[in-house]
């Protein structure tokens, strides 16, 4: 199907007004503007154009941006120089960390949701890394929600107010500032919305991921399909006005229902983009309703693997490309793994399939063997790195995941995160996989077998030309700096808590039950990235989520 002439655009006010807010001369749209610039560095060659409800800061949601190209054109760490490195614990894994605009005194938060039993929300000082509090609803509230596990809550944002937004269970909670643009001020909860039971697919389906469009609104996804929006100002989001639409049209319910187990991704056009365990999808916002854009299936493999958090493709979708050709670009569920590039909007005129029977919006299927020509299995749970028209890919797959065939599924994915620390089990491996705009086919640039990126969502710097990760070392934890142009990896920073000296203590009790084995053997585990992102952050720094923690690694200046 080709995406609708209408989709193809916002209204032309909202667009402009997005325009505008973007503009250099506009006015600043909230107390913390962010003077440095950072969230929006201006027109650099394959950066995404600024999303300008986003908070100003060098990561404000999710794979940094509503592209969720976990890039970054700021500076960080480079080759050969000397780093510092701190970890602190905190009540849970936080999946993503982001940052503020700039206060009114020239600093930034940090503001998380650790996933765990806990449930709380973080805020922390941007520079001093200590914690300015910790919301959690049972120790605040009279009547506070039970707490989910799993990956709902794991997807976060903090927009151009400072307002720090978490899609959780079957909420939209909303936190800021107790005094606003007073950093140091507690956290209070703005809002708690409810959605209604007509945004999900049945009462046990759940939110699994958000982000922001280009006009503003929260647009989120669930379990089963349902691909919701909703207004960003907590005094705005009532039930009549969610906008719903379920991938599956009237169906709800069943074995048939396709399921979402990662985040999704936005454009500026109205494009939302979710990944389901059977196909991609591209859902089109035009600031009132949504309707459907065009749906792709991909190759698949017999069944979920046991590393997997979700059937289907282990990443969210990222998006590649700023003008010319344009995709969504997604790993896909066969046995060897494949890198996969859709046409984000309508399919070139003459396109022909790949091959028989595959859907002609694909563009490139390209096998990740991490440069292995023997091997037949490869996998990732992480989403796809991209810059400009060039995508990397981590490896997962641990040696021997056998062990882990019959366990809870929850279980399945502590355990499988734990082992990547073990060096006889550690997934080993990056490719690099670009688009050729003039040849019109993906080429692969390198892949090395050899550097070991467990479970971390890499990252890298435009200005250093360097990726980064949270790896592994013949057990020991740290983070990796690997060449984006050859695949070399040229450093490897150890992680600065080697024993985890009171990990265990710090676990809820319900957790040690699950890990109590895996950490007596792995007792540098407080430092596994526990699929958590790699961010670059203030001031050159990388900022890593960790198993109840935070590492960050910054030039020792």
């Amino acid at each position: 199907m080709h995406t609708p002439a209408h989709a193809l655009a916002l209204p032309l006010l909202v667009l402009l007004g997005a325009l505008a807010a973007c503009d250099a001369d506009a006015p600043p749209a909230s107390p913390l503007p962010g003077a440095a610039g950072e969230g929006c560095p201006g027109a650099l060659v394959g950066e995404p154009p600024c999303n300008p409800f986003l908070a100003d800061g060098p990561w404000a949601s999710s794979h940094r941006a509503s592209y969720a190209q976990g890039s970054s054109p700021l500076e960080a760490p480079r080759a050969g120089e000397a780093l510092s490195s701190e970890h602190i614990y905190l009540s849970g894994s936080p999946i993503t960390l982001v940052f503020s605009g700039r206060y009114p005194d020239g600093g930034r938060a940090i503001w998380g949701s650790p996933v765990g039993s806990v449930g709380g929300v973080v805020k922390l000082d941007a520079e001093s890394l200590t914690v300015i509090d910790e919301y959690v609803a049972r120790e605040r509230e009279a009547a506070p929600p039970a707490v989910t596990l799993g990956i709902t809550g794991a997807y976060t944002l903090i927009d151009r107010d400072g307002r720090f937004l978490v899609a959780r269970s079957r909420s939209v909670e909303v936190f800021e500032d107790s005094v606003p643009g007073d950093r140091a001020s507690p956290i209070a909860l703005a809002r708690r919305f409810d959605l209604p039971d007509s945004a999900f697919c049945g009462a046990d389906d759940l939110v699994v991921g958000m982000t922001l469009t280009y006009d503003g609104a929260v647009a989120f996804v669930t379990e089963r399909g349902v691909v919701g929006v909703v207004p960003r100002a907590p005094e705005a989001m009532r039930a009549d006005r969610v906008v719903t639409h379920t991938i599956h049209g009237a169906e709800c319910g069943g074995d048939g229902v396709e399921t979402v187990s990662n985040s999704i991704a936005a454009d500026e056009q109205g494009g939302i983009y979710v990944v389901s365990s059977a196909a991609l999808y591209r859902v089109d916002w035009d600031g009132a309703r949504l309707t459907a854009g065009w749906r792709a299936e991909y190759a698949l493999g017999a069944e979920r693997g046991s590393v997997r958090l979700g059937a289907g493709s282990g990443s969210t979708p990222s998006l590649m490309g700023t003008d010319g050709d344009r995709f969504v670009v997604i790993t896909d569920a066969q046995p060897l793994m494949h890198l996969v590039l859709m046409w984000r909007d309508a399919i070139p005129p003459g396109w022909a399939p790949i091959a028989p029977g595959k859907d002609p919006r694909i563009a490139c299927e390209v096998p990740i063997t991490f440069g292995d020509p023997q091997v037949t299995r490869s996998l990732s749970e992480q989403s796809v790195l991209v810059r400009g028209h060039a995508a990397v890919v981590v490896n997962n797959q641990l040696a021997d995941p056998s062990f882990l065939e019959g366990q809870n599924p929850l279980l399945q994915n502590i355990l499988a995160a734990l082992e990547g620390g073990d060096p006889a089990q550690a997934p080993r491996g990056l490719q690099r996989v670009d688009w050729d705009p003039q040849a019109r086919r993906c080429e692969v640039v390198w892949a090395n077998p050899e550097p070991s990126v467990p479970n971390a969502i890499p990252t890298m710097s435009e200005r250093t030309g360097l990726i980064y990760a949270q790896g592994q070392t013949a057990g020991a934890w740290g983070l990796s700096l690997i060449d984006f142009e050859t695949g070399a990896e040229v450093g490897f920073e150890p992680a600065p808590d080697a024993t985890c000296d009171g990990l265990w203590d710090a676990l809820p009790a319900v957790e040690r039950l699950g890990m109590r084995r895996a950490l007596e053997r792995l007792p540098a585990s407080c430092e596994n990235s526990f699929y958590a992102a790699t961010e670059v952050g203030p001031g050159g720094a990388i900022y890593q989520g960790t198993l109840h923690g935070l590492t960050r690694y910054r030039p020792a200046r």
